[in-house]
């Protein structure tokens, strides 16, 4: 690689780093921590992932419009959605996750497949919870109710649990 052509490379990341919102990096983070811990290569494949926040800005991609993540479990084969939500406040004592808009969409695919919603959750206390669709059928949750859907941090989501919840 030339001199110029590194010397491109690095301006056009410091430039995607600035115009990048901070909740997206966050969300970027969360999503690379979900891949890596929660549905690691070991046991899942990674069949689509959704592009990022830098990519969609400077050319939107549709798929983009899929829950971010298509596995396939390795133990049984059979695929499965992933939507990672960060949240840190509530409203009216609820989680609010997604809008309208979005759940309605969610709704959809889950008819093709399961949908899981993967959440990081933390105002006072921190946890991580995974949600089958089927059980989040409101763009809000109740911080109880999310609760009882949690699972542990860095440790990988066994094949059982997201076929038995």
């Amino acid at each position: 690689m030339s001199i110029y052509s590194a010397f491109r490379k690095g301006i056009k990341a410091m430039i995607d780093e600035v115009h990048t919102t901070e909740s997206a990096k966050i969300g970027e983070e969360f999503e690379n921590y979900v891949r890596e811990v929660f549905f690691p290569e070991s046991h899942y494949v990674l069949v689509e992932r959704t592009h990022s926040f830098s990519a969609n800005q400077k050319d939107y991609v549709e798929a983009s419009l899929k829950p971010d993540f298509t596995f396939r479990d390795r133990g049984n084969n059979r695929e499965f959605y992933v939507e990672a939500k960060v949240r840190t406040g509530t409203f009216n004592n609820k989680i609010n996750w997604c809008n309208q808009t979005q759940l309605n969409r969610y709704l959809e695919y889950n008819r093709q497949k399961p949908v899981f919603l993967i959440l990081d959750y933390g105002e006072k206390d921190m946890f991580y919870s995974l949600i089958p669709l089927s059980k989040a059928k409101y763009t809000g949750l109740f911080v109880d109710y999310a609760e009882e859907f949690e699972i542990i941090p860095d440790k990988r989501v066994p094949s059982r649990r997201l076929w038995s919840i």
